[in-house]
């Protein structure tokens, strides 16, 4: 069921899969790119991660609809849907030591709770960025820096480090999901 409550039709699912399985492959590949940069060892808050690759495919899938924000609502909430659940489902639920209910309904509330603050928080720097036109995305990437680790990075240079690679896996990963999107029957 979607947000609206109406069912999705066969397109719709399929599209909502391709959102969801971009995200994840954002996921995966920072994941990689941060092996490759010396910090596969460093533990990092896999929610953050998720959060970051939902805010990413979002704004990928708005420039694929040329902005058009009515249109796109009803696929992205559909998205953000499947994406919530599978949150709850496979971090939050398989890992939680919730005593009752009542908890995880609570621990629910709250990754709505993160996800809707990183998104403001991405997407003011994502514009700030934009409007600069800082192609680095350095106020983006400084912001899901600062959240991704379980210990924050020692040092500015540590994070100054990872900014050119991000930056370049950024466009990749943009190119990528663009390319998949456009690819995608209107």
């Amino acid at each position: 069921m979607s947000s609206t409550g109406e069912v999705p039709t066969g397109r719709e699912m399929a599209e909502t899969e391709l959102l969801k399985t971009l995200s994840l492959g954002v996921v995966g590949d920072l994941g990689r790119l941060l092996k490759e940069q010396g910090l596969g060892r460093r533990p990092v808050k896999i929610l953050e991660a998720l959060i970051f690759a939902m805010f990413f495919v979002t704004e990928v899938y708005l420039t694929s609809r040329q902005g058009d924000l009515e249109a796109a609502t009803p696929p992205l909430n559909r998205f953000h849907d499947a994406m919530i659940e599978y949150i709850f489902r496979e971090i939050i639920y398989k890992h939680s030591q919730a005593a009752d209910q009542e908890e995880l309904k609570a621990r629910f509330h709250q990754v709505q709770d993160t996800l809707n603050e990183r998104y403001q928080e991405y997407r003011q720097g994502f514009l700030e960025d934009f409007q600069r036109q800082d192609k680095s995305f350095a106020r983006t990437l400084t912001a899901f820096l600062g959240h991704l680790f379980q210990t924050p990075l020692e040092d500015a240079s540590q994070t100054e480090a990872l900014m050119a690679p991000m930056s370049e896996k950024l466009a990749y990963f943009w190119r990528g999901c663009l390319l998949s999107l456009t690819q995608q029957p209107a």
